[in-house]
């Protein structure tokens, strides 16, 4: 996923997206352990974006899919 595709409108509320000491913050836990920050990105938009269905259906494959680019 790159920039150009992120809803900003699923993140612009969040405290870990919209402020700068907090960013930095979750960038340095995400480098600490290893998650690229575009993965974490889109696991919060998929559930955000979800949040208003009883049953999501896909959103496994969908997980597995995101969290497969972790190396």
């Amino acid at each position: 996923m790159d920039d150009s595709t992120i809803d900003e409108a699923y993140l612009s509320d969040l405290p870990l997206w919209s402020d700068t000491e907090t960013r930095t913050v979750l960038e340095q836990v995400c480098e600490k352990y290893n998650v690229p920050i575009d993965v974490l990105t889109e696991l919060v938009i998929l559930q955000r974006e979800r949040q208003h269905q009883e049953r999501a259906h896909g959103i496994r494959a969908r997980f597995e899919e995101i969290l497969g680019r972790i190396e």
